[in-house]
């Protein structure tokens, strides 16, 4: 029965992706993220060497492209009929100076802040009307709707991509996560807004799973897996607010080692989650003398440790809270041993 019905989800959240072997998928615009962009620029450096030098993907990006505004507009500092134009501004500049038909974002919030507003578009004529005119006398570009999963207007995230060439990645890596116990962290805003463009859906996201899975990871089950990571636009941001997004971090990874105390991996999709889960172990282990030692990689920080990306230079191993060495030693990555951990973790 437990099977069946994840099967019936499974056929409801299915999204076509593209791979390098099916039309259209060598070619991708690609949308940055200024979280990532300030937080934790390498993960967006190493996905870029993935996709163009390991898949062969001819990767355009609007050098004019612009953030997408969404923590503004949820921080309610700018409205909804601004967001309409800096999304329609955005998929101008990549249709009609890139040519490129299939779009990601490198952010979960991007991706569902763009799907919000492609939804509207398509449920609220008038304010698609609003938004094209406005385009037009603002910037003078044309309106444009991207096309990616299965002909449907839509946007994917970068997550999308590389879960799509999985077998590919996985065939090209050096390293393998057979032993490994892993679990995932799928982002909120990837698969809890908009469910239907999940790879998955909410209940039971692939998109994660399928990359550990193709790597050789058991992938591991615990109470709070689905519970966010507590990071909030109006949590993390303010110091007074920061026990929120703390108690949270400690809730989910005290569920994980009480069920899987030998589990040291989780992968994660959102840069937030990214961030707070790995950062948020720290203030943990100084504030309540707590240690879970959970590493938490995204899935382009993964996948480059496997394919034999530098952990420190290319991968951000430097960047991490939690301590990569004791992980890279369990699945035989290399590093330079006659360094200290602080050397190795010195800014390059």
């Amino acid at each position: 029965m437990k099977l069946a019905g994840k099967n019936k989800a499974w056929e409801k959240h299915q999204k076509a992706v593209p791979s390098i072997d099916d039309q259209g998928g060598k070619l991708w615009g690609c949308f940055r993220s200024c979280f990532l962009q300030s937080a934790a620029p390498y993960s967006e450096g190493v996905a870029y060497k993935i996709l163009q030098n390991d898949l062969g993907i001819d990767l355009r990006e609007a050098p004019g492209h612009t953030s997408c505004g969404a923590i503004g507009y949820h921080g309610d500092v700018s409205c909804l009929e601004t967001q309409m134009v800096v999304a329609a501004r955005n998929f101008s500049l990549a249709h009609h100076e890139q040519g490129v038909d299939n779009l990601f974002s490198f952010c979960v919030t991007s991706f569902a802040n763009y799907t919000e507003m492609i939804k509207l578009w398509e449920e609220e004529p008038q304010l698609q009307e609003y938004t094209r005119k406005t385009l037009k006398e603002t910037t003078g570009r044309e309106f444009w709707i991207p096309h990616v999963s299965g002909g449907r207007p839509s946007v994917v995230h970068a997550s999308d991509v590389f879960f799509a060439n999985r077998d590919k990645l996985a065939a090209k890596a050096k390293y393998s996560l057979k032993g490994i116990k892993a679990t995932e962290h799928v982002g909120c805003h990837y698969g809890k807004i908009f469910p239907d463009h999940a790879m998955g859906g909410a209940e039971f996201p692939q998109v994660l799973v399928g990359l550990l899975e193709a790597f050789g990871a058991e992938v591991v089950d615990y109470p709070e897996r689905r519970h966010c990571c507590g990071m909030g636009f109006r949590q993390c941001a303010f110091p007074e607010n920061r026990d929120y997004t703390a108690s949270h971090v400690y809730k989910k990874l005290k569920s994980l080692k009480e069920m899987h105390p030998d589990c040291n991996l989780m992968l994660t999709n959102c840069p937030g989650c990214t961030v707070f889960l790995d950062a948020e172990q720290g203030a943990i282990k100084d504030l309540m003398e707590e240690e879970f030692n959970v590493n938490i990689l995204d899935y382009a920080q993964l996948t480059g440790l496997l394919l034999g990306y530098d952990p420190f230079k290319d991968c951000g191993m430097n960047a991490k809270a939690v301590p990569i060495e004791p992980l890279l030693d369990q699945i035989g990555i290399p590093y330079d041993k006659s360094k200290t951990a602080e050397e190795r973790r010195r800014p390059f």
